[in-house]
């Protein structure tokens, strides 16, 4: 199966090999095919930050963009198992290996990857109060921002690394996907449940007042409602139903929750914060008749800083939000923002797809 990689949005530093990169603002405009330092085959695991991108193919691990003192600079490391998930940050990235060990490799040259030391939960004790023996702590999850850095365990403790926060039951309750924005985080959970915790002064907490929340919270507006993906951005949160439906919440100064900035007249403003979730109307997409639009609605949403992508069934991956760098492949970009969801240029047809978003940029890799 061959590798295909699109990507558009910021490249001023050379993390992405885009050779239509402008000079003078160092932004790719439309989605434009690049290729990796590394041309072996397997699975690719991507995360980007905004000065760096990250991948890694089996247990090789490379970090190419601005690592020192010039762009284009490469970083390349050997995990001992199968890596199987990386998250990334300015300063470092977080690298999970299949055997459920966690890494941190700092964003700098000539870096190594050093093993996180998690703190141990609090044990468990039997029916005569008892300490149970201490379990392994295996990391199943892992997200990261500006100033949040988040594990989940197999045993469901939840770690604002190095130290642990909470720990859920086990028995049927499993995390489906977690998520981090600058400094907020989102958990799914198998039952349909989003958390929250972190920074929710801009509302990308989704509760009913703004503020810190120093756990996760259940996320009560949405309680209830089958949630099935998530997305956390910089300040923004988004979350898609079993029965389609897209919910976005937080703040958006420039559109990134697909609502207008300023009002008709253009002279007012359209509040910039919302702190509970928003039922989301997308436009008409491609279905010929409107008893056919489930083809065409939302299955997952991704985030960046500043704006949002929606993947809907149909296939095509629609954008709202911030494009000052080209990251929703308007060529030319209209404005500094867009405050309505607009459909991106269409992807190659027969091609499964995964998108990652990073601060600003979209990079989408395909699968024939």
């Amino acid at each position: 199966m061959g590798r295909r990689l699109l990507f558009t949005g910021f490249n001023a530093f050379g993390q992405h090999n885009a050779s239509n990169t402008e000079r003078t603002s160092g932004r790719v405009n439309a989605l434009t095919e690049i290729s990796l330092s590394d041309d072996s085959d397997g699975r690719i695991i991507l995360a980007l930050s905004w000065r760096y991108t990250a991948y890694a193919v089996g247990k090789k691990l490379w970090l190419q963009g601005l690592l020192a003192d010039k762009p284009e600079e490469t970083l390349e490391v050997q995990a001992t198992e199968e890596i199987t998930a990386l998250a990334a940050c300015d300063a470092h990235c977080l690298v999970l290996l299949q055997n459920g060990q966690l890494y941190k490799l700092r964003a700098e040259l000539n870096a190594t990857l050093q093993a996180v030391k998690l703190e141990a939960p609090p044990a468990k004790r039997n029916i005569f109060g008892q300490a149970k023996e201490a379990e392994e702590i295996s990391i199943t999850h892992i997200a990261c921002g500006s100033h949040i850095n988040v594990a989940i365990s197999a045993g469901n403790a939840v770690y604002s690394i190095p130290s642990c926060l909470h720990r859920f039951s086990q028995g049927s309750w499993r995390v489906r996907q977690l998520e981090c924005g600058h400094e907020h985080a989102l958990l799914l959970n198998g039952n349909g449940d989003v958390y929250s915790w972190g920074n929710g002064l801009r509302g990308q907490l989704g509760h009913d007042s703004l503020g810190v929340e120093e756990r996760p919270l259940l996320l009560e507006p949405l309680a209830g409602i089958k949630i099935t993906h998530i997305a956390a951005g910089g300040w923004h949160s988004a979350a898609i139903s079993a029965f389609g439906d897209l919910y976005v919440w937080g703040w958006n100064c420039n559109g990134q929750l697909g609502m207008r900035v300023m009002k008709p007249d253009g002279l007012l403003k359209e509040p910039t914060v919302y702190p509970l979730p928003q039922l989301q109307d997308l436009p008409a997409c491609c279905a010929a008749v409107e008893a056919e639009a489930d083809l065409c609605a939302p299955v997952k949403a991704y985030a960046g800083s500043r704006h949002t992508l929606i993947q809907r069934r149909c296939g095509r991956l629609w954008a709202s939000g911030w494009c000052a760098h080209g990251q929703l492949g308007q060529q030319p970009p209209k404005s500094a923002y867009l405050d309505s969801f607009n459909a991106m240029q269409q992807l190659p047809k027969d091609c499964d797809y995964t998108v990652v978003c990073g601060p600003w940029s979209t990079l989408i890799a395909l699968s024939e």
